[in-house]
């Protein structure tokens, strides 16, 4: 059994390139153990002295070089398709999708190089499964990401706080910075930070949520506007709980007005209706 420990977070690069060398030296996924940063833990039974964990994994790498060097490597080619499909499904947060990621390669290059067109294969309906969720995860974020304003050493800053399922802040970076050029802003995950300062984005791992302020002045104004736009006439809770659940809701100013607005508008609609 071969391990791989991908230690960054998506990790996709980083898959992308021990999957490349275990794939041309011929590796079967079944001889692959994946694992995470996250999965690193002592063994309670064994406990490890200090320095034994990185002189563990000096070992464990050479011995996986050497296991490679030992058999020739041998072309690979894969649809591009494929890679973007990888690069999406590996924001996931199941602990499968590295291991899973790998077996569709390795059929790929080892069973039918056709495999994506066979769209009711167990493997790729797995794969479509998290794709659409990161997929969805990410569109949330365009949806319910509310900023809040600072300042910060005289500047005018936006601070964002914003809890995704999955690893989607990067897939959305080039949104954001397009969308909010010209403003300075942060966008704050419970896994990582992104800085934008009008022309160079910086990431910054475990951000602090602490300098998120509680509120702004010009919050307000959004909540009398969300409050001038809502239609008592079609206030479907569970359609809008099926787009907006409430999961995001703490991180959403506007929602504090909901509930209360969903309960006068009955007595709305039959206002609106009675009028001549």
């Amino acid at each position: 059994m071969k391990h791989i420990s991908i230690l960054n977070i998506p990790g996709y690069q980083e898959w992308r390139e021990a999957a490349r060398n275990a794939l041309i030296h011929d590796i079967a996924p079944e001889q692959i153990l994946w694992t995470t940063g996250q999965d690193r833990q002592v063994d309670l039974f064994n406990a490890t002295r200090p320095g034994d964990e990185k002189q563990a994994d000096a070992t464990e790498k050479d011995s996986f070089d050497r296991f490679l060097t030992k058999r020739p490597p041998r072309p690979v080619h894969v649809p591009q398709t494929f890679l973007k499909l990888c690069e999406m499904t590996l924001c996931h947060q199941s602990p499968e999708r590295f291991s899973l990621c790998y077996r569709v390669l390795w059929r790929l290059a080892n069973e039918n190089k056709h495999l994506l067109n066979f769209k009711t294969d167990n493997d790729l309906l797995r794969l479509n499964v998290l794709f659409k969720a990161v997929q969805r995860d990410a569109y949330k974020m365009t949806a319910f990401l509310r900023f809040r304003q600072i300042t910060h050493n005289g500047t005018e800053h936006f601070i964002a706080w914003y809890e995704p399922e999955h690893y989607a802040l990067e897939l959305k970076l080039d949104f954001f910075k397009t969308r909010f050029k010209n403003m300075r802003w942060s966008i704050l995950t419970p896994y990582r930070a992104a800085h934008w300062d009008t022309k160079c984005l910086t990431l910054e791992d475990n951000p602090d949520p602490s300098v998120y302020p509680r509120e702004d002045n010009i919050e307000k104004y959004w909540l009398t506007y969300y409050a001038s736009i809502f239609n008592p006439a079609r206030p479907k809770k569970n359609a809008m709980l099926a787009q907006m659940p409430k999961k995001y809701w703490k991180n959403m100013p506007e929602t504090d007005l909901i509930e209360k607005m969903l309960m006068k508008s009955e007595a709305r609609t039959r206002e609106m209706l009675e009028k001549p």
